[in-house]
């Protein structure tokens, strides 16, 4: 049996020992539209903590991570500070939005601005578009990675991804996606044990990678020095103004706090959330730094390189775990997607709409919008790019609105037509700051305006905000 029938064989039985235990969990009789948007708000501490984690964790540690850490050493886990920081802050709003019953960030909004069609399709529109960007990243580099490994045409392993990620999706919606995520998360957590193990085996052991590392570069091995010398600090504040502000309007983490069963968990599940993301990040700054101890000439990809040392079976494991990675973030992010266009563009244009066709109608949304991300990626086969400026977009548009809102929750203050010049601001800042070039980054411009803009017109117009006491009674 060759190794690519093992690859494919292993993966199928991931996908299997997956998808059936995840789908007998979430199957019940009739599944309702709260179940499938939102897990029916019900979802166990465990359950949340294992999507939080999976979601976040995706491609990007296993294949960038580990190459930021061989080229540049610890110094990337400046990158990990700033990727789990916006999950801590989600902290402070989190029991609040689970109390609110809320589910998505125009919802929030729009308990702010009673309503306004403006700003809520505004807010789901940049809430989406980082949720999107996910899943075409991941479907472009699970593309690039399996039709290397399998030697079958790149288009064709897109689309079989794609295809595949929609049975993790339309059972249940999140969740079906939640218990998934939680079964891939503790493989997942498997597999990166076995690979310290590994790597620590061809290193020759601990003592020997340290000592090793200091001779050809201990700028690797010094946090500071990794900064200064390998990383730069345009790099650091690029990773300041992009990773972070991304975080903080990133959906994906405010929906799986609104889906646990008990608002009294919410702390702690962001936090053990926060400790795993950041464990990821050390397990990616071992393999990277490991790996050029070994090979300081790795021309295919410090993870591509480990994976041809594996044996065979091992080596289908590892795929596998890539698939694992790859898939929970993908299938997260088509989800999420659609409860914006359900739950906040659609009831703005048509409020008549019942559960049962809302329901069927997120199901055909999963596979539109599957459609036009492999339609994107097999044209656009660098995602990165713009992966980048959609972070940068959304948070422009979102990351004051959301935390202003949340600061003034109790002071009649924010206004709908502060909310809108923040959102509109935040996005016009950012773009001419992009077209200009300027020296500072354009996310952190666009923040800047959306801020000042805010507080501007909300305070012009502060006779129109809405009081306290009618926010709450529209989350009743």
């Amino acid at each position: 049996m060759g190794t690519p029938t093992i690859i494919i064989l292993v993966t199928l039985i991931v996908i299997l020992a997956t998808l059936i235990p995840s789908y007998l969990i979430s199957k019940k009789k009739g599944v309702t539209e709260s179940e499938w948007a939102i897990g029916g708000r019900a979802l166990p501490l465990y359950v949340i903590v294992g999507t939080q984690f999976a979601s976040s964790m995706g491609g990007g540690i296993l294949v960038g991570q580990v190459g930021n850490a061989y080229s540049n050493g610890i110094g990337m886990l400046l990158y990990a500070i700033l990727a789990e920081i916006p999950i801590l802050c989600i902290i402070f709003v989190g029991k609040w939005l689970r109390s609110h019953k809320y589910t998505t960030i125009p919802e929030l909004l729009g308990t702010f601005s009673r309503r306004n069609k403006v700003v809520t399709i505004t807010a789901a529109l940049m809430s989406l578009i980082v949720p999107f960007g996910w899943v075409t990243s991941q479907i472009t580099a699970f593309g690039n990675i399996y039709s290397k490994l399998l030697g079958i045409d790149y288009n064709v392993i897109c689309v079989a991804f794609a295809v595949i990620s929609l049975l993790f999706i339309l059972p249940s919606g999140l969740t079906t996606v939640a218990w998934t995520d939680f079964i891939f998360a503790c493989f997942m957590i498997t597999m990166c044990i076995f690979s310290i193990v590994y790597v620590t085996f061809l290193g020759g052991g601990v003592s020997e990678i340290v000592s090793t590392v200091k001779d050809l570069n201990p700028d690797l091995l010094s946090f500071t020095g990794s900064i200064r010398n390998n990383i730069g600090t345009s790099t650091a504040l690029l990773w300041l103004f992009s990773v972070m502000p991304g975080g903080l309007t990133n959906q994906i983490y405010f929906q799986r706090v609104c889906a646990i069963d008990d608002e009294k968990k919410v702390a702690k599940s962001l936090l053990l959330t926060v400790f795993l993301g950041f464990l990821t990040f050390v397990w990616a700054a071992y393999m990277g730094i490991s790996i050029f101890s070994i090979n300081q000439d790795v021309a295919s990809g410090a993870t591509s390189w480990f994976m041809e040392q594996l044996p065979v079976p091992f080596l289908a494991l590892f795929a596998a775990l890539i698939f694992a990675t790859l898939m929970s973030t993908a299938s997260s992010g088509i989800q999420t997607a659609v409860v914006n266009i359900t739950r906040d563009i659609i009831p703005a244009l048509n409020p008549d709409m019942d559960n049962a066709k809302t329901l069927k109608l997120s199901r055909f949304l999963s596979v539109a919008l599957m459609v036009i991300a492999i339609l994107m990626c097999l044209v656009f086969t660098d995602t990165l790019g713009w992966l980048v400026s959609t972070y940068a977009f959304s948070a422009a548009a979102l990351a004051c609105p959301i935390f202003l809102c949340y600061a003034f929750r109790n002071k009649a203050f924010i206004t709908t037509q502060g909310i809108a010049a923040g959102m509109i601001g935040g996005i016009a800042g950012c773009a001419l700051a992009m077209i200009l070039k300027t020296a500072i980054n354009y996310a952190a411009i666009g923040i800047a305006v959306s801020f000042v803009l805010m507080l501007i017109v909300s305070a012009a117009t502060k006779k129109d905000a809405v009081p306290p006491e009618e926010i709450n009674k529209m989350m009743e």
